[in-house]
This record gives C-alpha cells, sequence and structure tokens, in this order.
C-alpha cells in the first residue's frame, strides 16, 4: 500500500460505524450482490461533438477545390487560430499527436543513440518518436498523487546523453513544469510538452502547453476537441518553428525555382477537410474544458473523505481538464470495486494502461528495426555495459499506481446530478468495501 494511502484503517477493518458525508452515510447491499443500484439508468452521458459549424466550413473546402494544405488556406488558419488561442508564436497543425510530437523532436535535432525522458504512463504516441528519430527511450517515475513525472526520479535519470525531457500531462493533470524547466535549463536540455490529455489544464495559472520549448496536442476522436485523427505542436522559438515546418513536409522548403530537400523528414501533411473541423472545434473549447474542471472538481470535493479512496491531487493554481476521471483504492479491492461501481451505474474500468509502457514487447524486447534492435546497444552510441534494459521494478510507483486505480469517463455532456449520483455510488461502494473487506467474495 503506498504511504498515506487511507485505504481500511483500524475502525473500518473492525466493522464500525463509519462517517459519511451528507447523504452517503448508510451502509447498504451493493448492486453487485442483490442490492438496488444507486441509479437505474448508468451515468453515461453523450451528446453531438459536431453540428452546423463544422458542416458550413467543410462545405466552404469542398466548394473551393482546394483540399491539400499547400493550396488550401485551413491548415494554416487552424494552426495559427490554436497559437493565438494559447498565446503562443507559431503552430504546426500535423496528422496526429504522433507525428506533433515527432516533428517537435526532428526540430530538436536529435542524434543516434540520445536519450528522451518521458513519463512509463502513456501512449505509444510518445514513445514511437524517440525510437523514429534513433532515440533511446528512458522512464521516469511517477508521483502516485498525479500520474505526472515525479521531478527527483527524473533527475536520476539524466545522462550525459539526454538531450529532451517529454513530460505527459496524464489525464489533463498538470507536471510540475517549474521544476522540470529548472532542470532543463542546468543542464541545457530541450522540453517537448505531451498535452494531448489536457487541454487548457494549468500549473500554477499558466496554460500547460506553453513552459516547454515546444509543446504537442492531438486531435484524436476521443481527445477535448477533434477533427478526427490530427495534431498540433507549438513554439515561439522561430528557429525551431521553420524546422518544425519543414519536418512536417519531407523538409521541402517549397520556395525558389527547383524543387529541394533540406534534410531526412517524413510526410505529415494534414488535409484542409480536417482543419476546417478543427477550426470549427476550437470554438467550443473553452465550454468543454470549463465544464469537465467543474465537473471533476465537484466530484473530487464530494468524494475526498470517502473511506479507502485516493483522489488525484491539485495544487494550489492548477487545473485539471479530465480526459477521464480517476482514483485509487488498495490493489486487491480494484477489480471488484470496479465491477460494484458498474454495477451501481457508474460504469468504471480497472486501471487504465495494464502495464507502464516498457513493459510492452516492442521495448522489452526492443523489437525496432528488423532484428536489429537500433538504436539499442550500437557503438558509439552506448556503451554495451550500460545498456538499458526494459523490465519489471524500473519504475515501481508507475506499476503499484496503475494497479490500483479505478477509471471512468467523465466529459462536457456530465450534469451537476450526475456528479452527485457518481459521488453517491463510489460512496456507497467504498464504504461497502470498508466494512466488508474481509469477505472471501472480495478476494
Amino acid at each position: 500500500m503506498l504511504r498515506g494511502m487511507s485505504c481500511l484503517s483500524g475502525a473500518e477493518r473492525r466493522g464500525q460505524a463509519i462517517p459519511g458525508d451528507g447523504g452517503y452515510k448508510m451502509v447498504e447491499t451493493l448492486a453487485l450482490y442483490g442490492g438496488k443500484p444507486v441509479r437505474a439508468t448508468p451515468i453515461a452521458p453523450d451528446g453531438e461533438r459536431f453540428g452546423e459549424e463544422e458542416i458550413r466550413l467543410l462545405v466552404e473546402v469542398i466548394r473551393s477545390q482546394k483540399l491539400n494544405c499547400n493550396v488550401g488556406s485551413r491548415v494554416r488558419q487552424f494552426a495559427q487560430a490554436f497559437a493565438d488561442y494559447m498565446g503562443m508564436k507559431h503552430g504546426v497543425m500535423v496528422t496526429s499527436g504522433t507525428a506533433a510530437i515527432h516533428i517537435a523532436l526532428g526540430a530538436c535535432g536529435l542524434e543516434p543513440g540520445d536519450e528522451v525522458v518521458t513519463s512509463p504512463v502513456t501512449d505509444m504516441g510518445t514513445v514511437y518518436p524517440i525510437l523514429a528519430q534513433l532515440g533511446v527511450p528512458v522512464f521516469a517515475d511517477l508521483d502516485p498523487e498525479t500520474l505526472c513525472m515525479d521531478v527527483s526520479d527524473l533527475e536520476r535519470r539524466i545522462t550525459p546523453r539526454t538531450r529532451v525531457i517529454v513530460p505527459v500531462h496524464l489525464a489533463g493533470t498538470p507536471c510540475e513544469m517549474d521544476a522540470i524547466m529548472a532542470l532543463a535549463r542546468r543542464r541545457n536540455l530541450f522540453v517537448v510538452e505531451d498535452c494531448a490529455q489536457a487541454f487548457n489544464a494549468k500549473f500554477k495559472g499558466r496554460k500547460v502547453g506553453t513552459f516547454g520549448d515546444l509543446s504537442c496536442f492531438s486531435l484524436n476522436q476521443h481527445k477535448h476537441i477533434t477533427c478526427g485523427d490530427g495534431g498540433i505542436a507549438l513554439t515561439d522559438d522561430d528557429a525551431l518553428a521553420e524546422r518544425a515546418i519543414l519536418f512536417a513536409d519531407k523538409a521541402w522548403p517549397r520556395t525558389g525555382e527547383h524543387r529541394d530537400h533540406l534534410f531526412l523528414a517524413p510526410n505529415y501533411r494534414v488535409t484542409e477537410l480536417q482543419a476546417a473541423v478543427a477550426l470549427a472545434q476550437l470554438t467550443k473549447l473553452d465550454h468543454i474544458t470549463d465544464t469537465r474542471r467543474d465537473m471533476g472538481n465537484l466530484l473530487t470535493k464530494l468524494i475526498a473523505d470517502a473511506p479507502g479512496i485516493c483522489v488525484p491531487r491539485l495544487s494550489p493554481g492548477d487545473e485539471c481538464t479530465y480526459w477521464f476521471y480517476w482514483f485509487r483504492v488498495d490493489a486487491s479491492l480494484r477489480d471488484e470495486f470496479a465491477r460494484a461501481l458498474t454495477a451501481e451505474g457508474l460504469p468504471a474500468s480497472a486501471g487504465y494502461m495494464p502495464k507502464p509502457i516498457y513493459l510492452y514487447d516492442v521495448l522489452r524486447l526492443k523489437k525496432t528495426y528488423g532484428n536489429t534492435s537500433f538504436p539499442f546497444g550500437y557503438a558509439p552510441f552506448r556503451d554495451p555495459g550500460k545498456e538499458i534494459e526494459y523490465c519489471e521494478g524500473l519504475c515501481p510507483v508507475a506499476e503499484r499506481t496503475l494497479g490500483q486505480m479505478i477509471r471512468f469517463k467523465l466529459n462536457e455532456f456530465w450534469t451537476e446530478q450526475d456528479v452527485r449520483d457518481a459521488a453517491e455510488c463510489i460512496w456507497k461502494v467504498a464504504r461497502y468495501f470498508a466494512t466488508h473487506a474481509h469477505d472471501k467474495r472480495l478476494a
């Protein structure tokens, strides 16, 4: 059990009465065991994410006969509009959040064997670009109360080969950006923020995505705003912006009389159709993130004292925009706890990723370029005696925390009543488990 975890106090283990919050005081039989559920209809509100404005802008693009970004104007328009919205100088729109991170690392000029330190709990879209640039992923452990980088462990992972830090603002929670930036500046490292799940999240009142040398956002179907698939990288640095723009388009400057390609780079051009949808979505972003923030914060307030529950931590001035909502329970109860919540009417999942990303085959077995495992273990890039191995125990806090997580969807379509019903579900299940944890059914 993690230090500070409130799961199962002595009084609760003895089955004594448990103090509650407002109307959540009765210890009732769970719906999972034949009791009456809190909600007869599951809490799963959803709604239309696209409407007339998206249609109007799509029609304009179709009628223009210009669907490619190099002949149309919508991609550049969205890139600048989002940069302006974020208070940044340059934006580069590309095909995905993965592509955004790739062009950011390309702009940083990674060399084979350079190390990039990032989170062990993230999508492969954070890690693939490192390997695509022949860099070596290094993983810093997490703070269990935020799912963000533990800065002290981050510093421990830095070596003379480290070139870039990629902090991941997971589930809309901001990383400790002041400490990360101070460390990066001391060690002369680039910082590329992964903001895929964190539109409008704030650290000490300032939006994430405005701290690093570059920042990257995803416009995937499931993100706060979407155009189906897409991404965007931001920077205030003119030189980094120029290289990122080139990197997204085969390093083809598209100026002058003769075609040229200035360096090796992929094609991550996005279409005018995607940009049209993204422009319409941008007008909705404040409402989406404000609603998620308010609903998530209310839920945290309502369940903070529930027995055995550890809610996410936010420091003063920080704002989470809740790509999903999560909390922690004792690992031995997690799976049953999630099933019990679902039965009460709050569809919930046990965990997030089943394991840290370094335990997936691609990294654990170093399945990279054919049978070579490149760039691992190749002189002069690394000392074979100091080869990185990805194995259990590499980031013990991340491994342990994933085994304690309960997660469920929270979006802008939730109402205050949905939040209060969700809190009642959580209190009911938490109180029951606190008084029946010895029951063998829960093993």
